[in-house]
């Protein structure tokens, strides 16, 4: 019979537990995963957001700053100062779910994307001021990530499209084509002129922020 913990590892890397381990010539040592998946866990601390009739609907942790951002399903978020957890910042943007947020590298704007009103919003808490809000996709947003620098946001949308957004400006600029053929489920830049974006539809495409079009799709061996 398998060993549990192999077949958890599997399930959550989709590989062969053949690659979860690092084999030197005197011994053999269980891989992160397998620590992970076979280790002790326990609670050491427990808090509570106070949004009654709400649940956490998006995430976001800038390491640097010591900042965690909370989007909720009623349309408020919460920025937090670890490890305290203590509040920073409460406020309603929206009358709809929060899908997703993003703090910028400096840790002084945060973004947000309301799917039901298909809105990207910019909000700038030090000084508690709307940066950008602008409506882009014909459907919900699905994700979004800012560039090295902060001075771009890209977005990517259950409609299959990638955009730029500029956030000086405040307005899109730049909608890749051909879109995705389903929805975008991660963006990531690999440097200040490289986007990649992922997609349900099976392939990672590569985006010169440059001439402003794809110049690669890697996908996968199966659907």
């Amino acid at each position: 019979d398998p060993d549990p913990a192999d077949s958890a590892v599997d399930f959550f890397t989709g590989g062969s537990t053949a690659l979860t381990t690092t084999t030197t010539s005197t011994s053999q040592f269980p891989s992160l995963a397998h620590g992970l998946v076979g280790g002790t866990w326990s609670m050491s601390t427990k808090h509570y957001f106070h949004q009654n009739r709400s649940t956490v609907t998006s995430t976001s942790l800038d390491s640097s700053s010591t900042l965690l951002c909370i989007g909720f399903s009623t349309g408020i978020f919460g920025l937090y100062e670890l490890p305290t957890v203590s509040n920073i910042h409460t406020l309603s943007i929206s009358n709809s779910s929060i899908r997703t947020t993003a703090i910028s590298s400096n840790g002084e704007w945060m973004s947000f994307g309301c799917p039901t009103h298909h809105q990207l919003l910019v909000w700038e808490w030090k000084s508690e001021s709307y940066v950008l809000k602008q409506q882009g996709h014909a459907y919900a947003m699905t994700t979004m990530e800012y560039s090295p620098d902060g001075s771009v946001i890209g977005t990517g949308g259950e409609d299959g499209k990638v955009k730029l957004w500029n956030v000086d400006s405040g307005f899109g600029y730049v909608t890749f084509s051909p879109p995705h053929t389903a929805p975008v489920t991660g963006l990531a830049f690999a440097s200040q002129k490289v986007l990649l974006s992922a997609s349900l539809d099976g392939t990672i495409r590569a985006h010169d922020l440059v001439r402003y079009k794809q110049f690669r799709i890697l996908t996968t061996p199966t659907p």
